[in-house]
């Protein structure tokens, strides 16, 4: 299509538009007289119709994709399951190596427009608190069609192999390109911020042992990890079939001795990364840029155990200081809400939304390895404990991983 016609296709739509405008307000005063004339009293107006759609995967039991949600755990998304094709009712997080596993997503639309092809991405990670696509595994993508006031089911059918065996997170992200519903950020995933994301970050574990988790951080970071003991009733509203086969300890030990320690090489995966321009250079000359080679970072931060709380201090070179950081994060608090309530678009704040994502490109990932401790579960027993992560710039958490320990 040539500019000029173009151009006169915007005129056209402009004068649509218009039209269109014209027209509601007259639509509307009819409505009002009809309602006023008729018998039935104190009839409702309906609302006004949004050519829009409205897509969104549940963080949680009754959310319906306002954002930003409530503080619960948004890490146990309900519409995102794995279990093995064998099995589809045995929902689990751990993967075992040569087993295929079906992977389902349930997407809701609570808009007005339908949506044709909505395409859903899935991600496979090591347990992480925060995640962005870029040191995650994209497992593929599917799509479906969703119904305006409706909700639609995903399904994809993964082989594990042998590196990806053992407890993994999974993240959802459901898109539209036509009607046009797109996430805020390219590559970090944050239920919180984007009601388009659902995360499963579900992992069961025995006492006494081992596992690595990741925590995403910027390179100048202060940040908090706390270990939340769940009683008997929060541990059932999961609904994983694993409670079924475990008596529940209703209060574990609130102050289990948890261990936190960076891992003994701490792994930042650099496929697709724009890395900075003196690790580029270092990288050139040891002939390491190529996809899926990994950058190994020694001693990334600072670790401190205090008042049941592991507190995190990460001073390494970038763009963004702790001042930036909280100046992005609040103005982008106020424009979530004004997008929110419905008065503007995203389009209106390209120039914050792109300040926020160039801040986020700097963010890397740390590996820890986390010693679960004995806490004195007999056989058949099972404690529930939340993983929290806090910004501490302004108290706000930014992820979690819900951990169930047996005996």
């Amino acid at each position: 299509m040539s500019l000029e016609n173009i151009h006169k296709a915007n005129e056209i739509i402009k004068k649509l538009q218009g039209q269109r405008r014209e027209k509601s307000v007259k639509f509307r005063e009819t409505w009002y007289k009809t309602i006023e004339a008729s018998p039935v009293k104190k009839r409702r107006m309906p609302e006004d119709f949004k050519d829009s759609s409205y897509l969104y995967i549940r963080s949680y039991d009754g959310d319906n994709g306002y954002r930003p949600g409530a503080n619960v755990a948004y890490w146990r998304s309900p519409d995102v399951m794995v279990s093995p094709v064998s099995s589809l009712n045995s929902y689990t997080t751990e993967l075992n190596a040569g087993t295929l596993y079906n992977i389902k997503c349930l997407v809701h639309n609570r808009g007005d427009v339908n949506v044709p092809s909505a395409k859903v991405e899935f991600y496979l990670v090591t347990p992480s608190l925060g995640f962005d696509t870029r040191f995650g595994k994209k497992l593929g993508i599917a799509s479906t069609w969703v119904n305006c006031y409706s909700s639609s089911e995903v399904n994809i059918r993964y082989l594990v192999e042998p590196s990806d065996a053992g407890h993994k997170c999974l993240f959802a992200r459901v898109f539209s390109f036509s009607p046009l519903d797109i996430p805020l950020h390219d590559t970090l995933l944050n239920p919180v911020q984007d009601r388009r994301i659902g995360q499963k970050n579900l992992n069961i574990a025995a006492q006494a042992t081992q596992m690595n988790l990741n925590i995403l951080h910027m390179p100048q970071a202060q940040l908090t990890v706390q270990f939340v003991p769940l009683n008997k009733e929060a541990v059932l509203a999961i609904r994983h079939p694993v409670a079924a086969d475990f008596r529940i300890i209703d209060k574990p030990r609130e102050r289990a001795e948890f261990r936190l320690n960076f891992a003994k090489e701490t792994v930042a995966n650099v496929t697709d990364v724009k890395l900075p321009k003196r690790l580029t250079n270092l990288s050139n000359r040891l002939g390491e840029i190529k996809r899926g080679i990994d950058l190994k970072i020694n001693q990334p931060g600072k670790i401190e155990y205090k008042d049941a709380a592991f507190r995190f201090e990460f001073n390494q070179e970038g763009k963004y200081n702790l001042k930036d950081q909280n100046r992005i994060e609040d103005e982008m608090k106020r424009i979530h809400k004004i997008i929110q309530s419905g008065e503007r678009r995203a389009s209106d704040f390209k120039k914050e939304i792109d300040e926020y994502r160039q801040m986020n490109l700097e963010r890397r990932m740390t590996l820890l390895s986390m010693d679960i401790p004995n806490i004195g579960l007999q056989k058949g027993e099972l404690a529930g404990y939340d993983v929290v992560a806090i910004n501490n710039m302004n108290g706000e958490i930014f992820g979690g991983i819900t951990l169930l320990v047996h005996g």
